[in-house]
């Protein structure tokens, strides 16, 4: 016979407890319980904006918001297989991988507390490492130890470690990772993703440190182990400076506080399914639909923002970035925001690669989510943009004064940094690639900017 709590589990924010989830298997639903502690704590919040923390949430955005946090493709596969968990049992993989999600929450089964988690540590020597990266068809990636170490979404190969310095350890238990650590894809139609990725985000730091005075990119390195491996400084971890656990050799793991985030989607209430505007793909018979993720929904989210115009300034940039470096992979799950008691904050922003540099044939550059009704970067003319900022409610003039003003630095920037000594071999031509693309953007849009503002807005 089941027990009350075989299908309850516990949501934790480092030691608070915030609400019981439960799966009611009968009726294929779930609900969601805040704890009364929580609701009544100023320090409280909802875990989106979908999920109140006063009142009811429908099961179907619950769904919803768990989907999010399981990893997609292979890794999702691999987690299914070694845990003999249907990957459309979204409560029974929460329950297997939930320990360390993206964000703050620890789901645990009902009656355990993080209190009672041991430090789990060990290194993870380099060696090690590329050995792992080399043998990924024989023992997929994100099993370590006979465990599936993974517990975040996306396609990429993905590996969550603690970083002190130079040295890398894998942690589980009460503690948590600092950073991701994504090798060369094994698409061979995306040769030196690594290098591609470490140069768009870091471009785009460039632009965002010259333009606003402050970094809006999650920080990333490229490691040589010597495979190269791009390093993404989690952006949703805190380093604690006054708490540390024992590692080996007498290291001191600093210890890490988990910070909540969801993503576009999880902000607007929509399935992983739909990630991309297109939702039901590009036919002839199917275009014409388009009840996915769009810049016109995430736009929206401005409503539940704490500070909605600096919130926008950062979607403005992470929109430009991607008509600068022809991200067309650019989907409502590639952008981020920090929840707290005051509402949303725009997070970090990651996932920034020139898509544009591979193979039409072998990779889709349609893009992720139209500008206006242009879902070809080639498409993307003066009109396009204007009906971009008529949908997403971005005044027209303001768009225009930003766009100038980002590509002109971008104009700059992309060169210096395509001849950072980081790169060798054959990267070298690939990051030059990279920055003859965006000039060539930088000056085609600089040209379209000046058009945007002159549109009537009764043409749209």
């Amino acid at each position: 016979m089941n027990n009350a709590n075989d299908y309850a589990l516990d949501l934790f924010v480092g030691q608070a407890l915030v609400a019981r989830l439960e799966f009611h298997p009968q009726q294929d639903s779930f609900s969601l319980t805040y704890s009364p502690a929580w609701a009544a704590d100023r320090r409280g919040y909802a875990l989106s904006p979908h999920l109140p923390l006063h009142g009811t949430a429908p099961s179907s955005s619950i769904r919803r918001f768990l989907e999010h946090l399981l990893p997609e493709g292979r890794a999702l596969d691999v987690a299914s297989v070694h845990s003999n968990i249907q990957k459309n049992n979204i409560f029974g993989l929460i329950r297997h991988l939930g320990q360390e999600t993206t964000g703050a929450l620890t789901f645990l089964p009902a009656g355990r507390t993080p209190q009672a988690l041991e430090p789990q540590i060990r290194e993870l020597r380099h060696s090690e490492l590329q050995e792992r990266i080399e043998g990924r068809n024989e023992v997929p990636f994100t099993v370590w130890d006979g465990t599936v170490r993974m517990s975040i979404a996306g396609f990429q190969d993905k590996l969550l470690v603690n970083r002190v310095g130079d040295r890398m350890f894998l942690v589980s238990g009460s503690l948590s990772s600092t950073h991701i650590l994504k090798p060369e894809p094994l698409n061979t139609a995306l040769p030196f993703m690594v290098a591609n990725e470490h140069f768009c985000m870091k471009l785009a730091s460039r632009i965002s440190v010259r333009r606003y005075g402050q970094n809006h990119v999650a920080e990333v390195e490229l490691l040589r182990i010597p495979a190269p491996v791009l390093s993404i400084r989690r952006f949703d971890r805190q380093l604690r400076t006054d708490q540390f656990v024992d590692g080996p050799d007498d290291v001191k793991v600093p210890a890490v506080e988990r910070l909540h985030i969801i993503d576009g989607c999880q902000a607007t209430d929509l399935s992983v399914a739909v990630k991309y505007e297109r939702n039901l793909g590009n036919g002839k018979d199917v275009a014409h639909i388009r009840d996915g993720a769009s810049f016109e929904r995430l736009f929206a989210t401005r409503q539940y923002l704490e500070q909605p115009a600096i919130g926008v300034r950062r979607m403005t940039l992470w929109v430009v970035t991607t008509l600068l470096t022809g991200n067309s992979d650019a989907h409502g799950k590639n952008l981020s925001y920090h929840v707290g008691p005051a509402g949303l904050r725009v997070a970090a922003l990651y996932d920034l690669v020139s898509v544009m540099q591979y193979d039409s044939q072998k990779l889709e550059h349609e893009l992720a989510m139209a500008f206006g009704d242009a879902f070809r970067l080639e498409d993307v003319k003066s009109f396009a943009l204007a009906d971009f900022c008529e949908r997403a409610n971005v005044s027209r003039a303001f768009f225009a004064r930003e766009l100038v003003a980002l590509c002109e630095i971008a104009l700059v920037e992309a060169m210096a940094q395509s001849a950072d000594p980081v790169y060798t071999g054959e990267e070298v031509p690939l990051v030059k690639s990279i920055a003859d693309f965006v000039v060539r953007r930088t000056k085609l849009l600089l040209a379209l900017a000046k058009e945007i503002p002159k549109f009537k807005k009764d043409v749209f």
